[in-house]
């Protein structure tokens, strides 16, 4: 990891499970699931936390109690501790965990300002990069996540996690953050039974072997038989700044509203359609928003969202499944049609549609998933979609480690103009909140729109 100017680095260390403390398989293969994001850029979370009280030491209680519960958390999350490698045996990349295994784990002191860092107003993404650590990735294996805990001045300080997205889905990583914190909190050996994951490979069916075909459309990438397990990452944009926007109860409410009285005025209203869910009423007025911003009045803009695909699988996942189990929503947009006075509604309508679309067939031409994302992380500018990263339903404001709960949670990894990240809030006036990355002048033009968009409704 570079060392910034204003970053002091303490520790560097390694945590591992307690010794012989095996509950759980040692070797996990990747599932389909898994392999659609083998090389994809990894995920980074940012936790960050007031001091409860000045009399609590950062460096001789916060600190100890972090590495004590990590330890105590991996044996139940042993894969975490482990390395993805590729086998040459192997069809397909395997988690391994060995004795002496464990999570890289970085202690560091910043002078960056805590109150502005974790704030909603325009921060410059660069701010973030030294307070995440870098995954230890090689050629022939990876690492599967990795902490740093950074203090700020007396004031605070934050959690960073990097993640494998081939490893977890933001379900998993929230689940794994939420037991790790509870074993902070009880000093207990034994999570909740709801939080214990479930890693049982066979609740995934595979009659048609997509697991081997999406492993051959990463091999066939610079290949042949390429199993190199490095990451691929965009190309940065300098001076890109970032910004929290918040949906609250009343927007939404005025939103949805709005438009219910324009459909109820149209003669073919159809009343099934009237429960619209926040999801597509939020991500419908995004659409519209960087419509707007952009000004195209020709051509299409795209939507891609990433849908839990446990509930949606027949028979059902179990919630408690650890790894990815995600399948994507795609939605064609014509701009002209967002750019109408009933732009929100076109929109609402064909997210609607999508989401209904997966729950009738969630895995519909999953055979062509393998070659599509292998062939757009080696490209990332030809993703020129709107997409999303997170979700509110995870609920990642609950992730209280004892010291009271995060006073701001940031997904720095969705770090492109065409990201929007959702979380739950803090605020309880407000259904979520939306992180939104572009240049200054963008930032401050799309977020006259945002707010705009409500006032005229």
């Amino acid at each position: 990891m570079a060392n910034f100017p204003s970053l002091k680095l303490i520790d560097v260390c390694k945590v591992s499970p307690p010794p012989a403390a095996a509950v759980v398989p040692s070797s996990l293969p990747l599932t389909f699931f898994d392999l659609l994001w083998l090389r994809f850029l990894p995920t980074q979370r940012l936790f960050f936390y007031e001091f409860p009280s000045n009399e609590i030491s950062f460096h001789d209680v916060i600190v100890p109690k972090l590495k004590s519960s990590l330890s105590l958390t991996l044996q139940h999350y042993l894969p975490l501790a482990g390395n993805l490698v590729w086998p040459s045996q192997s069809d397909v990349p395997v988690i391994e965990f060995h004795e002496g295994d464990g999570v890289s784990m970085t202690v560091a002191e910043s002078d960056g300002d805590f109150y502005h860092l974790s704030s909603n107003g325009f921060r410059k993404v660069s701010e973030f990069h030294h307070l995440v650590p870098e995954l230890p990735v090689f050629h022939d294996r990876a690492a599967v996540i990795a902490i740093q805990v950074t203090k700020f001045q007396n004031e605070g300080f934050s959690i960073g996690i990097t993640h494998h997205h081939a490893i977890l889905d933001g379900r998993s990583s929230t689940s794994f953050i939420k037991s790790w914190a509870q074993m902070c909190i009880e000093e207990s050996s034994v999570p909740i039974s709801e939080q214990m994951p479930l890693y049982d490979r066979s609740i995934i069916n595979d009659p048609k072997d997509f697991a081997k075909l999406y492993a051959k459309a990463w091999q066939d990438i610079e290949g042949p038989n390429n199993r190199s397990l490095n990451l691929k990452f965009p190309k940065t944009i300098p001076g890109l700044i970032r910004s929290t926007l918040e949906f609250t109860h009343q927007n939404i409410q005025k939103l949805n509203e709005w438009i219910l009285n324009k459909k109820i005025k149209n003669e073919n209203f159809d009343s099934s359609s009237s429960d619209i869910s926040s999801f597509a009423i939020a991500t419908a007025y995004l659409c519209v928003c960087t419509a707007k911003l952009e000004g195209l009045k020709e051509g299409e803009l795209w939507f891609v969202f990433a849908a839990d695909a446990r509930i949606r699988l027949k028979p059902q996942v179990p919630l408690n499944y650890f790894g990815n189990c995600l399948v994507a929503g795609f939605v064609r947009l014509e701009r002209f049609e967002l750019l109408r006075e009933n732009g929100i509604i076109f929109a609402c309508d064909e997210i609607s549609k999508a989401i209904r679309n997966l729950d009738g067939g969630a895995l519909n031409g999953c055979e062509n998933w393998g070659s599509i994302m292998s062939q757009l992380t080696y490209d990332y500018s030809e993703t020129q979609a709107i997409s999303l990263a997170g979700s509110p339903r995870f609920g990642v404001y609950n992730a209280d480690f004892g010291f009271g709960k995060p006073k701001k949670v940031e997904i720095v990894s969705a770090e492109s103009p065409y990201f929007f990240s959702l979380t739950d809030s803090r605020n309880s006036d407000a259904v979520m909140e939306i992180g939104v990355v572009k240049e200054r002048d963008e930032m401050e033009a799309f977020v006259a729109i945002f707010n705009q968009g409500f006032e005229s409704i």
